[in-house]
């Protein structure tokens, strides 16, 4: 009896110890939860908050690359510069921004006095909900594209006339890019070859050299690609694909008796404006090697088979290289893909 009695006193402490150790476990789960909620809770406003960068980045990749086709623009060009910042503020109020500004709009990369290349930044202040039992209120977030020229190597609708290598880096250096001509005619320096190319190799004659000049080669022409030389004059072909092109244009009152485009005022789409290749002579003197492309307005034509025209520096279809403008130069003549570079 006496050995239960002393049993039952050593049991006292312990039942009154794990009830106090009980009571501190409840303490250390209920503070636990309460962590643990809240990190969640954070967590999840920090979630959904970058959930919304999708959006943000999409808006900025928008603007970035719809404004950037009106590249390259002369530093000193105000009102041009303008419109490419107002279209980038367009087409992201489009994609659900309507704060940018011009100053989220920076231009660079500047290569003969042109800028190459833009930058959108788009910003986003996002309320916190959970989070704000941690003090964060808000998150301020930041999303950017920018998009750069890069000399365009491989294209479609490219016309039979051109000019070599030499003349055009000739010309650029001296800055003489108007009135170029790009096809001579009965006098022109040879007896065979006035400029004329064959551009499918296939010897298509008079009838496809015409629809090139009008339309464009449906295919693609890449630099490195030997073309063939069209011989003789080709003047019917020549005038009847000219005059086919040319009155194409419909824009700055061509058809009510305006001028249409003209090299200081014109449309990017417009049928006068044409892409060339530019070539230098193969060894056999009856072939050239396509050295890059080049854009150039048409201006005029003569009878005897002339075509003449002034250089544009303009984005248009077609593979890029990858390199920035002025790197890698070997193939830049002015004809420019725009590529998203982050």
């Amino acid at each position: 009896m006496k050995k239960l009695i002393k049993l039952f006193k050593k049991l006292i402490p312990l039942k009154r110890m794990k009830r106090e150790e009980h009571g501190d476990a409840l303490i250390i789960v209920a503070v636990s939860m309460v962590f643990i909620m809240g990190i969640l809770a954070l967590v999840i406003d920090l979630g959904l908050a970058y959930l919304s960068t999708g959006e943000q980045q999409k808006a900025a990749d928008a603007a970035v690359y719809s404004s950037g086709r009106l590249l390259p623009v002369e530093t000193g060009n105000t009102a041009k510069i303008n419109q490419i910042k107002n279209s980038a503020i367009n087409y992201a109020s489009l994609n659900g921004f309507e704060d940018l500004t011009q100053d989220d709009i920076i231009l660079g990369k500047i290569r003969n006095g042109q800028y190459t290349e833009i930058r959108v930044v788009v910003d986003k202040t996002v309320s916190m909900n959970f989070a704000k039992i941690f003090g964060v209120d808000y998150l301020d977030l930041s999303r950017s594209a920018v998009a750069k020229l890069s000399p365009v190597i491989r294209t479609s609708g490219v016309v039979p006339i051109g000019l070599t290598k030499a003349e055009i880096e000739a010309r650029i250096a001296s800055n003489n890019l108007t009135h170029v001509t790009l096809k001579y005619g009965v006098h022109g320096g040879s007896t065979s070859f006035f400029g004329a190319l064959d551009l499918d190799g296939q010897g298509g004659g008079a009838s496809d050299y015409r629809i090139w000049i009008s339309q464009g080669y449906a295919g693609e022409i890449s630099v490195g690609d030997v073309l063939l030389e069209e011989s003789g004059n080709m003047v019917g072909p020549t005038y009847q694909g000219f005059d086919e092109r040319y009155s194409a244009c419909t824009h700055f009152g061509a058809n009510s008796g305006g001028p249409g485009c003209t090299v200081s005022n014109f449309d990017p789409s417009c049928p006068r404006i044409v892409k060339v290749p530019i070539y230098s002579f193969g060894a056999d003197k009856k072939t050239v090697v396509v050295e890059g492309f080049a854009a150039f307005l048409l201006e005029n034509q003569t009878n005897d088979g002339y075509i003449t025209g002034s250089f544009l520096n303009m984005v248009s279809n077609g593979a890029s290289s990858g390199n920035n403008v002025g790197e890698g130069t070997a193939s830049d003549f002015g004809l420019y893909n725009l590529i998203l570079s982050e």
